[in-house]
């Protein structure tokens, strides 16, 4: 008897275990589930989360706004620029408060927003976004939820936390397939210190770099049919000993580019 008693009450407290274990793993908001807590969740579907530096003045920042759950009453998006590992500040950019809704706004306002024009910003860039959502309750929803008080999947919180990469542009204005030559130097003389250049043909990537000596060259062949040349600069340590030109295959040399190379040539 007494031992079917200690089972019982072993069972018992394996039990209440259980269940405060449960009480303390739920979180007081999630994604798609419960009525009475459910999140003010909202989703962004982006026309494109890439852009060519050259096509900024002429493009537009574009994507559908929704909320799944229908119960958001607005939701407030802010703007910032990272460029060289450096944020600007972060300013108000665009709310909406009618779902679902077509978001259409031009890089050239985006840069007036931040204080810039689409010059200021360069390939390698990221225009970050950041979105705030307040419930038809109240309640509000930011990245920093996702985190801590808010379940969901972490593609979930892609309407509160995205970015729209900003690319170098094609090459135009010459002959594209053909010998292009990359002339490097390293003003100190040992090597490119972890800076390289890439030739990126049809989506395809290649980098260029040298650790030694003072100087190098690259021949790279562009075959018959490329339809996209894209030149960018990466770069290292020590920005102010690195120069290089690019020949094109019909002899015209651009650049000297650097010492502090731009990430785009054109």
């Amino acid at each position: 008897m007494k031992s079917n008693f200690k089972y019982i009450i072993g069972l018992s407290l394996l039990i209440l275990g259980i269940a405060a274990c449960e009480d303390e793993d739920k979180n007081p908001l999630n994604v798609f589930e419960l009525e009475d807590s459910a999140a003010p969740y909202v989703r962004i579907k982006l026309d494109e989360t890439i852009v060519a530096k050259g096509d900024l003045a002429n493009s537009t920042f574009s994507g559908t706004v929704d909320d799944p759950s229908d119960n958001v009453a607005s939701w407030d998006l802010s703007v910032t620029l990272e460029s060289g590992g450096v944020s600007s500040d972060t300013v108000p950019l665009a709310t909406i408060t009618e779902f679902p809704s077509n978001l259409s706004i031009p890089y050239t306002d985006i840069a007036s927003a931040l204080g810039i024009t689409v010059d200021d910003i360069s390939g390698g860039d990221f225009i970050r976004f950041l979105g705030e959502s307040t419930g038809t309750d109240g309640t509000v929803t930011t990245v920093a939820n996702y985190s801590a008080t808010l379940t969901g999947q972490p593609e979930q919180l892609q309407a509160f936390n995205f970015i729209v990469l900003v690319k170098c542009s094609p090459i135009s204005g010459t002959t594209v397939p053909g010998t292009w030559v990359i002339e490097m130097q390293d003003l100190y003389g040992d090597g490119w210190d972890g800076a390289f250049v890439t030739f990126e043909i049809d989506g395809v990537t290649t980098d260029y770099t040298f650790t030694a000596s003072d100087a190098a060259t690259f021949n790279v062949n562009v075959p018959e049919g490329t339809s996209s040349l894209v030149v960018s600069y990466t770069s290292g340590a020590f920005e102010e000993e690195h120069v290089y030109t690019v020949e094109t295959p019909e002899g015209e040399v651009l650049g000297p580019f650097g010492p502090n190379p731009s990430p785009c040539i054109n």
